[in-house]
């Protein structure tokens, strides 16, 4: 994919992140010097004294995204991009990132890169999340990272059962089961003792969180098959279902959390050669 092919370049800011619009300002002074038309929201429009264009759905209007914030930030960006089948590329405003590659040193490089059409995209897994109560869907939402089914705050510990296509897989007592994608491997399940992944293969991660029996351990299966996770025996606790750490639904005792990977990819866009051990050796050591 070359730049060749990029009209509109649109920039998302993180809350809490690069409040002085210093580094999102010199991006977009870049990309308007390149002859980019650069798209961003009215609150950032206001911060900026550069002649960028106002737009209340960046994501739709834009043929490429930037953001600029911490992995948090990304997912935000990645989720809101992933309907309009936009690449996203992100600016590292928090610790070390997984997903927001380019450091602020490096945006002149990253804008030269992307004049020039020297980036590639990744197609990555999504998770579609659906919640059934009575048999009807009350639920739908997409997760980049992972989808959690956990226990609310001070509720007691869960017992949930787990199917898969239908067939049953265990029931696991603890505090929970994360469902994650291979982006979401270097987040909460590798906290949860789940395997590292390498981020473009195709498959699911199933990781009981702190379970009670010692040998329940993470699962992997193939990205073709269905998950469902329901409340096993637990009429008196809270759980709740929480995607990417961003989105929560409360779990009730009869609901069914069926989770699938989606047929369309999220698409992460890279101007570096990034070797994902490299990364993820300066997290651990960092952490």
């Amino acid at each position: 994919m070359g730049g060749v092919y990029l009209k509109k370049i649109g920039v998302v800011v993180g809350k809490n992140k690069d409040t002085d619009y210093k580094y999102t300002g010199l991006i977009v002074e870049r990309l308007l010097e390149k002859g980019f038309e650069v798209l961003v929201t009215p609150k950032v429009k206001a911060g900026l004294n550069l002649d960028a264009t106002e737009s209340d759905s960046v994501y739709q209007d834009s043929d490429f995204i930037i953001c600029v914030g911490g992995d948090g930030t990304f997912l935000k960006a990645a989720r809101g991009a992933f309907p309009h089948k936009k690449p996203v590329l992100g600016v590292n405003k928090g610790t070390v990132g997984f997903l927001a590659e380019v450091e602020t040193s490096e945006i002149e490089m990253a804008v030269e890169r992307i004049v020039a059409g020297q980036y590639h995209i990744q197609p990555r897994v999504v998770l579609n999340v659906e919640v059934f109560r009575n048999g009807k869907c009350v639920y739908t939402n997409i997760a980049i990272n992972d989808a959690v089914v956990s226990r609310s705050a001070l509720s007691r510990i869960l017992r949930l059962k787990v199917l898969m296509d239908d067939k049953y897989v265990d029931s696991f007592a603890g505090d929970g089961v994360i469902i994650s994608t291979p982006t979401g491997s270097t987040g909460y399940s590798l906290s949860a003792g789940g395997p590292i992944v390498s981020p473009d293969m195709r498959l699911l991660l199933v990781s009981p969180i702190c379970p009670h029996i010692l040998y329940s351990r993470s699962f992997i299966i193939d990205e073709t098959k269905i998950i469902t996770v329901s409340l096993d025996n637990n009429i008196d606790v809270d759980a709740i279902l929480t995607l990417d750490g961003q989105e929560g639904f409360p779990i009730e005792p009869d609901d069914i959390v069926s989770i699938s990977s989606c047929p369309d990819s999220v698409y992460f866009a890279s101007v570096k050669q990034v070797n994902f051990y490299d990364v993820l050796r300066a997290k651990i050591h960092n952490t």
